[in-house]
């Protein structure tokens, strides 16, 4: 009795092992993403493997969820996953029940239910894509973690629990009506659950997640309802109506690095009380269809995911005889920026590379690049020229991670609302470089200040509650002159 009960641990176990990782994840950096705490694919690759070989006639029945799901979903992602489980079950249908077979073959899907699992995190929190997510782990060290040592590290753990079960002296063996009914069982005690708590299923369905990526993109599943305490103090922007109304007016367009909204009414009127005595034309919300800084940009340009819908903006403005400038204190490689972004119409783009040979000075807060207040001087600089220009510039001090950051003046918002070292360095940063722009835009009154974020805060390690503390995919958005 105690072996049988034994194995049905280690039957488990390695579905939990599997989504483990992305749990704590999607947990910690707030992802909208709703992640279980067992993976539903490793299950029943676990019960497919510990079914008798062939009959594959029998196993047809394993199909019959997918199958329903499929029929009610009506959805190409729905029946895609319908093929990739019935391919799942042709292969565990005839690898002969041998370690030296079973083993290439367990592992082989385990890995890619790990890495579909990991771009499904980062999509559902930042919009990338696999191939991005692998540029990204060059400057972020939870990028190298998730693609280099955990899924082999996540695959090792669940070969060790799963050899127990599936390749041990005592390997066990299910029959067909057995395995039904533990899926079956399962399937129902995980939609009864997520009926009554659907903010935590039990089960993680990480080939559907992944496939849905195809069928819906820019869809994330995140509340972005704001309560009615601060959409009664500011205004909202129409989503489809342009933030620019006369491309020929000179121009200065400021995308603010993690310039979110607060949940709390009193720290958003704080963040934009740099602006509050201003005379702005507008100042309120703004919402943003991507989640993170490039996608941002795009947006801003009149581009999404990579698209372009219609005539970019710099080249709006070059076309009535503006100067078109992109400026940002970090590596052109990033993003490849340097590479991209003439198509958009800039005639000069500057970053890091070219501001440090300039003798501009660079600051360490989140990335190593030049200070915002440097930058806020050159820009002045440009702006003081007799050639009126559309200039575009994204900000850097503010990027996380807020644990890098150095401070030496805290705001004296970190008082008022009893912030924490995180929220206070955050404020800190925010509320240095808007007072310079506001400053910028007093001394430039010819020159129209459209000024808003990327998105919310995406990460912070000592303080999980932090991201989810604002809004998500909405900013503020300020217009002076």
């Amino acid at each position: 009795m105690l072996r049988r009960k034994l194995n049905i641990l280690y039957f488990v176990l390695p579905a939990l092992v599997a989504a483990f990782f992305a749990y704590v994840a999607c947990r910690v950096y707030d992802s909208p993403l709703l992640h279980g705490i067992l993976s539903a694919d490793v299950l029943f690759l676990m019960v497919l493997l510990l079914l008798p070989r062939f009959n594959f006639s029998y196993k047809l029945a394993f199909l019959a969820p997918a199958a329903v799901w499929a029929a009610v979903d009506h959805s190409a992602c729905a029946y895609a996953t319908l093929i990739f489980y019935a391919l799942m079950i042709l292969v565990a249908s005839v690898v002969p029940r041998r370690c030296r077979f079973l083993l290439p073959v367990y592992a082989l899907f385990a890995l890619l239910f790990v890495l579909a699992d990991a771009e499904n995190f980062f999509y559902s929190s930042v919009l990338l894509t696999l191939p991005d997510a692998w540029g990204l782990a060059k400057f972020f060290w939870w990028g190298a973690l998730l693609f280099i040592v955990v899924p082999p590290l996540v695959v090792s753990l669940e070969l060790l629990f799963a050899r127990k079960v599936l390749w041990s002296a005592r390997r066990v063996e299910l029959s067909h009506r057995a395995g039904f009914a533990v899926v079956v069982s399962v399937l129902l005690l995980n939609a009864g659950l997520n009926f009554l708590k659907p903010q935590q299923p039990i089960l993680d369905f990480t080939v559907y997640k992944w496939f849905h990526q195809f069928c819906m993109p820019g869809v994330s599943r995140h509340n972005t309802i704001l309560n009615d305490d601060i959409r009664s103090a500011y205004p909202v922007w129409e989503k489809e109506k342009s933030v620019v109304d006369d491309f020929s007016k000179p121009t200065v367009m400021i995308l603010v690095e993690s310039y979110g909204v607060k949940k709390s009414l009193d720290q958003t009127r704080a963040l934009l009380s740099p602006f509050a005595y201003s005379h702005a034309r507008f100042l309120g919300l703004y919402p943003r269809n991507a989640s993170h800084t490039q996608g941002s940009e795009w947006e801003d340009f009149g581009a999404l995911r990579g698209k372009i819908r219609e005539e970019p903006l710099p080249l709006k403005f070059k076309e009535h005889h503006l100067q078109t400038w992109y400026v940002h204190g970090y590596d052109s490689e990033f993003y490849a920026r340097g590479e991209n972004y003439s198509k958009f119409g800039f005639d000069k783009m500057l970053f890091k590379e070219q501001f440090e040979a300039q003798g501009l000075p660079s600051c360490r807060n989140g990335f190593v690049g030049i200070c915002d207040s440097a930058m806020i001087v050159y820009i002045d600089s440009l702006l003081s020229e007799p050639t009126p220009k559309f200039v575009y510039w994204t900000t850097l001090d503010a990027h996380p991670l807020y644990e890098w950051s150095g401070m030496f003046e805290k705001s004296y918002f970190c008082k008022i609302f009893s912030l924490s070292d995180v929220d206070c360095t955050y404020f800190t940063l925010q509320e240095n470089t808007l007072r310079m722009i506001a400053r910028l835009a007093e001394k430039h009154p010819e020159y129209r200040f459209i000024v808003r974020g990327d998105h919310r805060p995406m990460v912070s390690i000592e303080q999980s509650d932090f991201v989810q503390s604002f809004y998500f995919r909405w900013v503020p958005l300020v217009i002076l002159n």
